[in-house]
């Protein structure tokens, strides 16, 4: 009996030691080890935006956080007039990564400044993705501005371990118009 205790002790400690090495690793290889004492910092909406808006002027309609194994970036769609462009940003330095140039022909719906009631000011996405922070506690990893019963309305995705919770912001306003939350 005390022979079967002590192997399933061994091996749960194998098993163990075996996933948290696999885990030092894969830290390892995107650069972030805990080990070896660096954390790194998400530069955030804000600077995301700042950073792909000097590379391409025009309105943010959408800024999402990608992770991939070889790195982190904020990928941000800008509209301008007749075409979309592409930034990718890094996510911890802020460097552009690249700036891709589409011909927008495709009638898909973009939002035009005529279509803005009576062309108000829109605020930036990082107002934006500050007033859905102030309702839903997380981090903001997806912004989109979508049209909605012709309103303007930024729909902000935030996400605190398990919970995932989409934040209508108006666009004009800052004001938070709902929130819907979703445990995985």
């Amino acid at each position: 009996m005390k022979k079967k205790l002590w192997s399933s002790i061994a091996a749960a400690a194998i098993l163990l030691g075996g996933a948290y090495s696999i885990s030092e690793v894969q830290a390892a290889s995107a650069g972030n080890s805990a080990s070896a004492g660096t954390s790194k910092t998400l530069i955030g909406i804000s600077k995301a935006e700042q950073a792909a808006l000097k590379a391409a002027p025009g309105r943010v309609e959408s800024i999402d956080l990608e992770k991939k194994p070889s790195g982190a970036y904020y990928e941000v769609d800008i509209q301008q007039q007749n075409k979309e462009i592409d930034v990718r940003v890094d996510a911890y330095t802020g460097s552009i990564i690249s700036v891709r140039e589409e011909a927008d022909d495709d009638d898909d719906g973009d939002i035009q400044p005529a279509d803005a009631a009576e062309s108000k000011a829109v605020i930036s996405a990082a107002q934006a993705a500050e007033a859905a922070s102030a309702a839903a506690k997380g981090k903001v990893v997806e912004i989109d501005l979508d049209q909605n019963k012709g309103s303007l309305v930024y729909e902000v995705e935030v996400r605190n371990g398990k919970v995932t919770t989409e934040v209508g912001v108006d666009a004009y306003t800052a004001k938070v118009l709902y929130t819907d939350e979703d445990w995985e």
